[in-house]
This record gives structure tokens, sequence and C-alpha cells, in this order.
């Protein structure tokens, strides 16, 4: 009768201990979340498309979020989509437009880019770019062979046929330095919502 009752208090046990576990996963999943929306502001933030440069991936009107920690460990790599601040300019890009310095990283430091008949060359080989739209007839400051220094990422819009990326004078190579985060996550519109 003793073993029957021990039996079955222990077996009652059992059944408590994952509620317990699952309980605690869930309480430490809560203060997480809490503290990455406390932290938010200071790892990432949201920016709303005002154009179509970097159409197809990113939308107009699309809002997008910036991770401003996403290079502290690692760098830059090609085809990262990045938000950056035009050299010698106090605001976020020389339009006024936060979208506007949002762009695709296609080479990277050392390398040198070329742009010929509509086709980007990284060290003499075509790139491929399955993410490109629109017609690119303009070569600007790629037109011939640009050497990248050390520091150097060559950026273009997805959108061919918008100029305001390194091809343009204005902006040219960006600095690591000027980089100011990742572009990781679309946030609206809420159909769309995910990594980009």
């Amino acid at each position: 009768m003793a073993r029957g009752r021990r039996r079955q208090k222990y077996g009652s046990g059992r059944r408590k201990k994952p509620v317990r576990i699952l309980f605690g996963i869930l309480v430490s999943l809560a203060v997480l979340v809490l503290i990455l929306f406390a932290l938010s502001p200071f790892v990432s933030y949201a920016v709303k498309a005002t154009s179509g440069a970097m159409s197809p991936a990113i939308s107009i009107s699309d809002t997008v979020g910036v991770n401003h920690l996403a290079y502290l460990l690692l760098p830059p790599s090609r085809g990262d989509i990045i938000q950056f601040r035009v050299s010698g300019d106090e605001g976020s890009s020389a339009s006024g437009s936060d979208s506007d310095s949002i762009r695709r990283i296609v080479a990277l430091p050392g390398e040198t880019v070329q742009i010929s008949d509509g086709t980007v060359y990284i060290n003499g080989y075509p790139l491929e770019e399955n993410y490109r739209s629109g017609e690119m007839t303009y070569g600007g400051t790629a037109s011939s062979a640009l050497t990248l220094g050390s520091d150097e990422y060559f950026v273009m819009a997805d959108n061919r046929s918008n100029n305001f990326d390194s091809r343009d004078s204005t902006v040219g190579p960006v600095k690591g330095s000027d980089i100011i985060g990742k572009v990781w996550l679309r946030l609206k519109p809420f159909e769309r919502f995910g990594l980009i």
C-alpha cells in the first residue's frame, strides 16, 4: 500500500516536471523579447523606402529594419544590402532620404570593378546578379577599371536604371566607417514580413 502511494506520488511529480520546464522556457523567452524590445532602438531601426531603386528586393513604401550591430564581428559581404552615409554629408544621404542610401554591396575592399556593356565585372570576371532589374547603360566611375581601397565597398541599386550609387561621382566607393548597418528585415507590408 505504501509502495503504491510512493509510486503514485513519484508518477505525478514526473508529470509536473515537463510543465515546469515549459513554463521556464516561456518565461525566459518573454524576458529575452523584453530585453530585445528595450534595446531595439540601439540595435535596429526602421526605414521606409521612397524609391524603387532597390526593386524587386525592396519595393516603394516597404518599411525595412536596419541592424546597427551587424558588422561588429564580421565585415560586410558581397550581396549584403546596407544603409550608408555619403562621405562629406552630415545627413544619411546626399538627397536627404534615408532610403536613397540603401544599396547592395557588389565589390569588396581590394577588388577591381568595371562595368562594360551592361555587365559588372569583378577582377575581370562577370558578376552573377539574379536580383537586379532595369537596364544598365551607365558605368559612371566604373566605366574603366576601378580598384577599391582597403576599406572601400562598391554599392549599386538593384534597379540599375537608378544611378545614385557608387557609379555616381557624388557617392563613389563607400568607406567601411560610413556603413550605418545591414538591412535585414522587411517590417511592412505585413503580408511580406520576413528576412530580406
